[in-house]
């Protein structure tokens, strides 16, 4: 072999030992999903993927943003440290919270206003891969948020009674009524209740309890009159058969308080609505 063909040769070997490796193509989602958990004040976004690579990689991080209506309201980091097998859709997922409003003014707005806002989570996860090389793949994800609308009192029925010739009693079934497409939770419902123009109950009830989603929660309020609330008068009250009464009170719940007020008259021994 010549001095020159031997040069060639050598040269030869050189480039093929200096070929590099194509890059493997980028971290894709097989699969993308944002989801909504409201309250009348605040609500929180969760976005769930999964990401897929041809070669084995290491999620180090999503960086990100979350945007309503077209605003940047908040920025985050939130570290994952997954380890992704090569050719394998590995799960991660995230969550943000953020408020609607922080006043009662400002949630009265909202009810007013109605609607919907447009609530997106974007940004990129910060990769690296097998071969310690930081990629940064871009994701996004929105979908629309109904604003929050207030709840409010409803009057269902009563039912009444007379016990004995000097007293008598009453259930009125009241209910809360929640037009939004998630559950509320109430904070207390006060009452105060008059029969026959005198007072006879009070109390506080529904503390922590729950509404169901475009529903009325329905609650009890127990009455009674008897010597010991009408003195004298309550033989003749009770034989009149009918009852005037007044219920009073006030619905509170997150940021939201309302009073209201039913009215009319009860008919001994029956049922009214």
């Amino acid at each position: 072999m010549t001095r020159r063909a031997v040069w060639c040769w050598l040269l030869l070997l050189g480039c093929k030992g200096a070929e590099v490796r194509p890059d493997a193509p980028p971290p894709t989602f097989p699969t993308q999903e944002l989801t909504v958990v409201q309250s009348l004040t605040e609500f929180k976004l969760k976005f769930s993927a999964s990401v897929q690579s041809t070669e084995a990689m290491t999620v180090q991080k999503a960086v990100y943003e979350l945007v309503v209506d077209g605003k940047v309201i908040k920025k985050a980091q939130e570290p994952l440290n997954l380890q992704v097998p090569a050719g394998q859709a590995t799960p991660f997922s995230f969550e943000q919270t953020t408020q609607y409003v922080s006043s009662a003014d400002e949630l009265k707005e909202m009810d007013t206003r109605g609607g919907s806002l447009l609530a997106a989570i974007r940004g990129t996860l910060e990769v690296l891969s097998a071969t310690g090389k930081p990629l940064s793949v871009e994701f996004a994800r929105s979908r629309e948020v109904r604003v929050p609308r207030l709840p409010h009192m409803k009057f269902q029925e009563l039912e009444a009674g007379r016990y004995a010739e000097d007293e008598a009693g009453v259930t009125f079934h009241v209910g809360v009524y929640n037009p939004n497409p998630f559950e509320i939770t109430l904070s207390s419902i006060k009452y105060a209740v008059t029969m026959g123009g005198k007072p006879v109950a009070e109390s506080v009830i529904g503390k922590g309890e729950r509404v169901s989603p475009s529903s009325t929660g329905v609650f009890d309020i127990e009455a009674k009159i008897s010597q010991d609330t009408h003195g004298a008068d309550i033989k003749k009250l009770i034989k009149s058969k009918v009852l005037p009464y007044v219920i009073t009170g006030e619905l509170t719940a997150d940021l939201f308080h309302e009073p209201f007020e039913f009215k009319g008259d009860i008919k001994l021994n029956t049922s009214s609505k």
